[in-house]
């Protein structure tokens, strides 16, 4: 009863062992819960960008007094700034970096989910604040000035000092909507970040201080203004060479060649992975959501008729109209954020410099371009420090739309492999190990294989010829099992993204004694999966639950007479 009540069990288990994902509920599909999931993921990724950029224009607007003097509109001096000014944005610079480091602790696991975002939100929204009445005080004085007849300009320091309000305010405003989602019980207290994307905010972070340091080498060599010099590194890493500032000695000629070498080293590394910051984050969870829609609309319009191999071809079907619905959502995502950032930052520099907007757009293609002819240049403080914050966008997203074209190309044209491995004798139970997709596709006739891959194939070829055990009940279930799970792995070594045919999934329940409805809520393949580890795990799981029930069964059997004893008992009495 016992060993049923277990088998009953197991089956049980199997039926939902081939889900991709925990998600049961219907709520979990709904759009509700995928806005909150997308605030998630993308919430924290987010946050972890904006606040090392942030905190490389507050060292810019400490580093250069916020007013210049200028004598027949050319650079005379800087104005300097007052004491209290310098102290308060030396203070809003200190409550940003301990937002980043607070940040930063969590992603890593060193402080806990609730003490980070209280730190995290509190300092960013202080260093907003202080920064806001700083800069209106600044306006305040240098309005005065402008009447009182000085020549004067904003410097860099005062419009970087505008854009890291700016992104602090953000920075604090992204993280308090992801804390709500948590306090509302959309999900757990922890941010959901892959390994991928903790690396890439990483990487975001080195080109950071990369950026930071190389400013400060070259303010000293070179004698620029520290927004100069952040600027000139800017140029220098995206390989655009304006032009307008050049290393003027042999000493800054020297260093920035190794300095831009690794730069762009670092950049590399961070187009590589900078698509997750959007479209990786939450493009899974939309894709599933496709696909329950579909499942249920179809569950719904599924007629009586309908034979159980029909139904498992739906589905297949369902997860490539879901595949090709979600590259196509990314790739005019990509293009729709592209086209508005160039639109919207070709207005910007033609604003602040007094360009025509053609001129503008025509600018910012051709520095996305790094054709950097140098004829149009950023000549003002405000287009300056606008241009490194404009940079450190556009190359993110000009690699999204080129990522996703490519990978929607790559897809169209990608061909189906039909390469069968045809063994001279059926496994004992499975057809994943005589039909499968291998990488003997790419082995030239004539070339002998290597030594490690032939010993495996002879290995492979030994036991194969063990017998025909296909659909033979008369095999022990255990050894049916067993020949079954090398059969899968033999697949994750060759082919582990291998999708079975119904025939072999057909064949995996008949083995196991379930089961599968696969358009229901249980079917193993309701979701995408990774097909080669689910088999092995259903298959393994089945082979335990047996030996289980045959030990318990054999115990049963060798249990001991109690009648027998005691009238043996009795009688030794006598």
């Amino acid at each position: 009863m016992i060993g049923q009540r277990r088998t009953e069990a197991s089956k049980e288990k199997l039926s939902v062992a081939g889900k991709s994902q925990e998600h049961t509920d219907d709520d979990l599909f709904s759009f509700v819960y995928l806005e909150w999931y997308t605030m998630a993921s993308s919430c924290p990724l987010m946050a972890g960008a904006l606040g090392p950029v942030s905190n490389l224009f507050s060292i810019t607007a400490l580093a250069e007094p916020w007013v210049i003097e200028l004598n027949h509109g050319q650079f005379d001096r800087f104005h300097p700034d007052s004491a209290s000014s310098i102290a308060l944005n030396a203070v809003s610079l200190a409550f940003g970096i301990l937002a980043n480091v607070a940040l930063l602790a969590n992603f890593t696991g060193r402080v806990k989910y609730g003490l980070s975002q209280a730190i995290s939100i509190t300092s960013f929204y202080i260093a907003s604040i202080l920064l806001l009445a700083l800069i209106g005080n600044n306006y305040r004085v240098y309005s005065s000035l402008v009447r009182d007849g000085l020549d004067l300009q904003f410097s860099q320091g005062y419009w970087s000092a505008v854009i890291t309000a700016v992104l602090y305010f953000l920075g604090g405003f992204v993280l308090t909507w992801n804390l709500v989602g948590h306090l509302r019980g959309h999900y757990p207290a922890s941010f959901i970040l892959t390994s991928s994307q903790r690396s890439l905010m990483l990487q975001i972070l080195c080109i950071i201080i990369w950026l930071a340091g190389g400013g400060g080498l070259f303010a000293g060599i070179q004698d620029y203004s520290y927004g100069d010099a952040v600027y000139f590194c800017d140029v220098s890493i995206l390989t655009i060479g304006f032009g307008d500032l050049q290393p003027t000695n042999d000493l800054s000629r020297a260093l920035v060649l190794p300095y831009t070498l690794i730069g762009i080293l670092i950049l590399g590394f961070v187009v590589i992975n900078v698509r997750s910051l959007v479209v990786v984050s939450s493009s899974e969870q939309r894709s599933l959501q496709h696909v329950e829609r579909l499942r249920v609309r179809n569950l719904r319009r599924v007629q009586l008729e309908r034979t159980d191999e029909d139904s498992f071809n739906l589905i297949r079907k369902i997860h490539k109209s879901a595949k090709k619905r979600d590259m196509l959502a990314t790739l005019v995502l990509s293009i729709v954020l592209f086209l508005i950032f160039l639109l919207l930052s070709a207005l910007v520099f033609s604003k602040i410099e007094g360009w025509s907007y053609f001129i503008g757009f025509y600018f910012c293609t051709t520095s996305l371009l790094t054709i950097g002819y140098g004829e149009f240049v950023p000549s003002l403080p405000g287009s300056k420090a606008f241009f490194v914050l404009w940079s450190l966008i556009a190359v993110p997203l000009m690699t999204m739309v080129f990522s996703s074209m490519i990978a929607a190309t790559v897809d169209v044209s990608k061909k189906p492999r039909n390469v069968m491995l045809t063994h001279t004798s059926s496994n004992l139970t499975t057809e994943p190990s005589q039909q499968r997709t291998t990488d003997l596709e790419s082995q030239k006739p004539d070339e002998p294989l290597s030594d490690a891959r032939n010993n495996e194939m002879q290995n492979f070829n030994a036991y194969d010829n063990y017998g025909d055990y296909h659909g033979n009940e008369e095999i022990p279930k255990e050894v049916r099992l067993v020949d079954a799970i090398q059969g899968i792995v033999r697949d994750l070594d060759v082919n582990p993204r291998k999708k079975y045919s119904y025939k072999e999934w057909n064949m995996l329940a008949k083995t196991v004694d379930t089961q599968f409805n696969w358009l229901g809520t249980d079917s193993p393949i309701r979701f995408p999966v990774n097909e080669p580890p689910l088999f092995l795990r259903i298959y393994w799981n089945s082979l335990k639950d047996h030996l289980r029930n045959q030990y318990m069964q054999m115990g049963k059997s060798q249990q001991p007479n109690g009648d027998k004893f005691k009238s043996s008992a009795d009688t030794s009495d006598q």
